[in-house]
């Protein structure tokens, strides 16, 4: 790839994948060290620019942020416990009320949920692709990604379980 397109592509992508990896790990020196490695991997993989970029980013990504939640648990030797993030990174991060309201409703989801949102809202992945990440039919994922929401309307109060 030359350098001018890799420039392009991190410039385009980095925002949303490094939300997608903070949203999973919950921690800002991972998700910044896993997205560097995510789109070095990546660019390694894809021989070209094309429009499922953004997608192999996301899934190169995940893969490493569960490598580092095994290597994690390998030296802790213990289960891993949620790790919260400092609200000054999410405050320099969220400006408006709404967006710190939507976050943290969508981290009181269980991290499945947010997986599936984060996706479809903000990496805009097509529900093929989701089943294909998740490795379960297309069904299977619009049922869970119709139960994601209805639990995030819940946590926003737009309605009583």
């Amino acid at each position: 790839m030359e350098h001018d397109v890799l420039k392009e592509l991190y410039e385009r992508y980095y925002q949303a994948a490094y939300l997608y990896v903070l949203s999973l790990c919950r921690k800002k020196e991972w998700a910044e060290d896993i997205v560097n490695e995510g789109f070095l991997k990546a660019c390694l993989t894809l021989e070209k620019e094309n429009e499922g970029f953004l997608w192999w980013l996301m899934r190169v990504c995940r893969n490493l942020w569960l490598d580092q939640l095994k290597k994690q648990k390998r030296q802790d030797g213990a289960e891993i416990a949620e790790i919260p993030v400092a609200e000054d990174a999410l405050a320099g991060i969220l400006q408006k009320e709404e967006n710190i309201r939507l976050y943290a409703a969508m981290n009181a989801l269980p991290p499945k949920d947010r997986e599936l949102l984060i996706w479809h809202y903000f990496g805009g992945l097509p529900i093929r692709q989701m089943a294909s990440l998740r490795g379960c039919s297309e069904t299977a994922v619009k049922t869970a990604l119709f139960r994601a929401r209805r639990r995030l309307k819940q946590k926003l109060g737009g309605e009583r379980e």
